[in-house]
């Protein structure tokens, strides 16, 4: 007897499961990396573009031209590589010291994509301030990426878990076409962590498992133990 379940759809509203095969199906189509992005970023200045962190901050100044010819983000990227290296004890090149940036929250022309659409799917429901907007789950092709694509350096737990691929575009952006982005609902966010959890493992412990996601999560973890010795220290007075 077939028993319905979040895989079906109910009364026409798109479900977990309909969102999960509608990115299966699409990802059948090409040899994919996948991006999730907690919003759509379609008004001014995104204008739908997949950004680096360091585009970003360029796009956000109200009077500064992103579009103007003489702007290089990579000459940028260069100034700020040669002020971040006396940061490092260690002889690195300059693509490892990108990666550093990178992995500790830096601005830099780095743009995180996963091989894994799943962990893309987190990404774009795990953003607490955005679980009311609808998020993006962003396909790009690697034959069209080939030039762009950089693997991580020696990679630290975070990159295993995440699959991570850097992709280093000279223009700082990309622009997917309307074909190459799922929907993802808000309304499907919060279901959508607890599949992922429960069906594949995946969480925020599992994806931010290094020191720096303890330490961003760190205060969750001080709750937790305010919570049990304030349990234990009213068990003994009773107890007493």
């Amino acid at each position: 007897m077939h028993t319905p379940s979040h895989i079906e759809s109910l009364n026409g509203e798109q479900t977990v499961g309909g969102l999960l095969r509608q990115i299966e199906e699409k990802s059948r189509e090409d040899d994919y990396l996948f991006r999730g992005e907690p919003e759509h970023y379609q008004e001014s200045p995104y204008e739908g573009k997949v950004s680096s962190k360091l585009c970003r901050f360029f796009l956000e100044r109200e009077a500064f031209d992103v579009a103007a010819e003489r702007f290089d983000i990579e000459h940028v990227q260069t100034v700020m590589l040669n002020s971040a290296r006396r940061f490092f004890r260690k002889t690195l090149s300059d693509f490892e010291i990108l990666a550093e940036i990178q992995h500790y929250g830096g601005r830099t022309n780095l743009i995180d994509f996963t091989e894994d659409y799943l962990i893309a799917l987190f990404m774009a429901c795990d953003r607490e301030e955005s679980l009311r907007k609808n998020g993006r789950v962003i396909f790009q092709a690697k034959r069209l990426l080939r030039d762009y694509i950089a693997a991580p350096y020696e990679p630290v737990n975070r990159v295993v878990s995440q699959k991570s691929v850097f992709i280093r575009h000279p223009d700082g952006f990309i622009e997917p076409s309307a074909d190459d982005v799922i929907n993802v609902p808000a309304g499907l966010k919060e279901p959508m962590l607890e599949h992922l959890e429960r069906h594949h493992g995946i969480s925020a412990e599992t994806v931010y498992n290094d020191l720096h996601g303890f330490i961003k999560n760190q205060g969750i973890y001080l709750e937790a133990y305010i919570e049990f010795y304030t349990s234990l220290t009213d068990a003994q007075k009773g107890d007493s």
